[in-house]
This record gives structure tokens, C-alpha cells and sequence, in this order.
């Protein structure tokens, strides 16, 4: 038996090599951004803006605070990376025994550490890896829709100008004309009637400016805080609405970040079902210890004793939770694969939805700029010439009149939905 000297000596290297002993700890996951994030502003900006439709992705990219509050979706995930597929720490185990006089007592110290029998922390690890990258697709897929909130805020704010424009040119048009039957009234040639008619329409259109400035400021209080200013900044935007044009189709579901997260998302949960695989064979447990204590040997006195050895756990049977995981991981991914395929099946439909759109509205705005305008413009012209030699009363010049501000605004909505409907094609696109 080691003396008590002997045994003080060792029992320090003895707890120096349990505490050194090294396994193989599972390789690192590495994640790869996609893209670089730059980031946004904490708070809305005072300063005033000037901006195109161009420069819409990038102002969102930089500005947009509900856009920066989900990318902290990716700082989560990379956080559960970073805790996830880790070894448990080793076990210090200390055990005092006496007996009731406390003449004899045994105190043991020992280290035990756990070994997986599996590869299921470098699953654990892998299974994170992906959630990292399904956030990422998803903090796109919130820049994908709030970019396209932006533009079709930026289209009504473009169209409502354009209005505007085409209300004032009619205000103008029939202030002059109420000008023109005062001074014939003046000379005897109308009635006075008349001008108070063509001042009263003139009037009618004053109201319907002062509509559209309304409509106009609504616009662009709910596009301010989607570029990150605040309500009393001035936003100015730049450029005019572009003739309708169609672009070349291109429907690529792939490109779209939310089918990318949902496929991401399907593979977590088939990886998840390798996890409990792995799991069922629960960890083997190994340590060492020592002890050092007193023992009465009657009639000899008391003699000192020390003890070292190694202690092993061994699971009994499978882990009884396996089936039930396994079941629950198969029917996630079943229902995740579905949902990605149904999700791809919508992304097809809705683009080639809002491409067919677009070709119906450019069709009707072509026939109305260069078919029905014309034709009302020549009726304008040949009903005030009729009026000014009498043959006709003012009704029909106003009529006329009204009937090219319809068509005007007719044409006006033709372009502000085919733009409507080309925004929903890029969002559809992720473009």
C-alpha cells in the first residue's frame, strides 16, 4: 500500500493529467455571407433628400431601421453557432465519508469527463451553419419587400405629380377661355351666364388639385420612413415617369431569398433527423480519482489509507426519446419541402401574373396617346371654332374639354399601373 507521503506526492500529477487529457473536438462550421451588410442608421434623419428610382436599393440598404432590425436575425443565429456542437466541461467530483465519532473519515477527489459515441456535435454544429444562412436569406427577403414599398410609393408619388401637372394646364385652359366670354359679354356678343359656367369649371378643377396634393402628401409620408427620414424632412424625388416599356422576362424562382431560406430551412430539418439518430447512443463517461483517509484498527490504533482508481458509465439501451424525434424531424421536413415547393409554384404564377399585366396596360396606354387623345384634341379644336361663330353653346366646348381630361387621366392610371404592376414583377424577381 503507498504510504501517505507517496501518495501526496503523486496525487497532484495525477489530477494535472485528467485535467490535460484531450479528444477530438469536432471542425469549425464555416459560414460564408452572401453578400456584404452594410449597416443602417439607429435613427430616422432630419436633412432633407434628394432621390431617384436608381438609387432606391441602396438608400434602403443604408437607412431602412426595420431593415437593420432584421439582420440582427443574423447575429442571433450566429450566436446559437457559436454555443452550439460544444463538448461538456469536465466534472471536479468531491466525496467526504465519517463515521459517527468522527474518528474515521475517507475523502475522495476525482475527475470524469464525457465522450460522445456519435458525430452529433458536429451535426449540432452543421444544423446552426444553416439556420446562419437561412437568416441571411431571410434579412433579404425583408429587403426584397421593403424595396418594393418603396417603389410603389415612389410611382404614386410620380403619378399624383404628373396629375397635378395635367389639372393645372386644365385650370389654365379654362380660366382662359372664362376670360374670353367676359370680354365677348363685354361686347355684347354672350351671355354673362357663360363665364360664370367656365368659372365654375375652373374652379371644379382647383378643387381636384387640391385633392391630389393631399393624396401627394400621404404618398410620401409613407415613403419617408421607408428611406429612414423623419415626417418634416423635404423629399424631393428625382426624375420623371418613364414611358412604359416591357422588360425581358426573366423568371428565375431561384433568386428569390424567401424560397432560398425555405430550402435552407428543409435541409435543417433533414439534418435534424440525422441528430437524432446520433443522439440515441447516449455519451460515454470516464474518470479518475483518488482519496486519501483515516481508519480505526483496533487493537493497532489508527492507520492511514489512500486509494486511486478509474470509474466508467455505460448507457443501458437506446435513448427512449429517438422515435419520437425521429418522427417529429421526418414530418418537418416533409412539411418544409411542400411549403418550399408550393412557395416556388406562387413565385412562377405571380411574376408571370404581373409580366401579362404589364403588356395589357402599355397596350392600353399606347391606344389611348396615340389613337384617342388625337381624336380629342381635333374635337376641342373644331368645337371652339363651332362655339366661336355660334353654332354650338359652351356645354359642348366644356364637354369636350372634360371628355380629353377623362381620357388624359385615363392614360395617367394606364401608366401608373403598368409601373405598379412592373414594381410587383421586380419584387416577384428579386430584382
Amino acid at each position: 500500500m503507498l504510504s501517505s507521503s507517496h501518495f501526496i506526492a503523486i496525487f497532484p500529477l495525477i489530477l494535472g493529467a485528467c485535467s490535460t487529457l484531450k479528444t477530438t473536438s469536432p471542425p469549425i462550421v464555416e459560414v460564408r455571407l452572401q453578400k456584404p451588410f452594410q449597416l443602417a442608421l439607429t435613427s430616422i434623419e432630419h436633412t432633407d433628400l434628394s432621390i431617384s428610382f436608381e438609387q432606391l436599393p441602396q438608400r434602403i440598404r443604408s437607412h431602412n431601421i426595420s431593415l437593420a432590425a432584421a439582420r440582427k436575425l443574423v447575429a442571433e443565429a450566429s450566436g446559437k453557432l457559436q454555443s452550439s456542437g460544444l463538448r461538456a466541461n469536465d466534472e471536479l467530483q468531491i466525496e467526504f465519508e465519517t463515521s459517527g465519532d468522527f474518528r474515521d473519515f475517507l475523502l475522495t477527489v476525482g475527475l470524469s469527463r464525457k465522450y460522445p459515441r456519435t458525430n452529433k456535435l458536429l451535426i449540432e454544429k452543421q444544423i446552426s451553419a444553416i439556420l446562419v444562412e437561412a437568416a441571411q436569406a431571410e434579412v433579404r427577403d425583408v429587403e426584397r419587400l421593403t424595396l418594393g414599398k418603396a417603389r410603389s410609393a415612389f410611382v404614386k408619388v410620380q403619378v399624383l405629380q404628373k396629375q397635378r401637372q395635367l389639372l393645372e394646364a386644365q385650370q389654365e385652359n379654362a380660366l382662359g377661355l372664362a376670360a374670353f366670354i367676359k370680354d365677348s359679354a363685354n361686347k355684347g356678343e354672350a351671355s354673362p351666364l357663360e363665364a360664370a359656367t367656365a368659372l365654375l369649371e375652373a374652379s371644379r378643377l382647383k378643387n381636384l388639385t387640391q385633392q391630389v396634393d393631399i393624396q401627394t402628401t400621404l404618398a410620401l409620408a409613407t415613403l419617408k420612413p421607408l428611406l429612414g427620414l423623419s415626417p418634416k424632412a423635404k423629399l424631393t424625388l428625382k426624375g420623371k415617369l418613364p414611358i412604359p416599356s416591357i422588360p425581358e422576362m426573366k423568371v428565375s424562382s431561384a433568386q428569390r431569398p424567401d424560397l432560398q431560406a425555405a430550402h435552407l430551412r428543409t435541409r435543417s430539418a433533414n439534418t435534424a433527423e440525422a441528430l437524432a439518430l446520433a443522439r440515441d447512443r447516449s455519451d460515454l463517461e470516464a474518470g479518475i480519482f483518488a482519496g486519501l483517509g483515516r481508519e480505526e484498527d483496533a487493537p493497532n490504533g489508527t492507520e492511514a489509507e489512500q486509494i486511486i482508481g478509474i470509474r466508467f458509465k455505460f448507457p443501458l439501451g437506446p435513448n427512449p426519446a429517438t422515435p419520437g424525434r425521429l418522427a417529429q424531424a421526418n414530418a418537418q421536413t416533409q412539411r418544409l419541402s411542400l411549403s418550399a415547393q408550393a412557395l416556388q409554384n406562387e413565385i412562377n404564377a405571380e411574376a408571370h401574373a404581373a409580366y401579362a399585366e404589364m403588356k395589357q396596360w402599355q397596350l392600353l396606354a399606347t391606344e389611348i396617346k396615340n389613337s384617342l387623345l388625337p381624336l380629342a384634341q381635333t374635337q376641342i379644336t373644331q368645337t371652339e371654332t363651332a362655339y366661336k361663330r355660334g353654332e354650338i353653346p359652351l356645354r359642348d366646348v366644356l364637354r369636350a374639354r372634360e371628355q380629353k381630361l377623362e381620357l388624359e387621366t385615363t392614360h395617367l392610371e394606364a401608366q401608373r399601373d403598368f409601373h405598379f404592376a412592373r414594381v410587383n414583377y421586380l419584387t416577384a424577381t428579386a430584382q
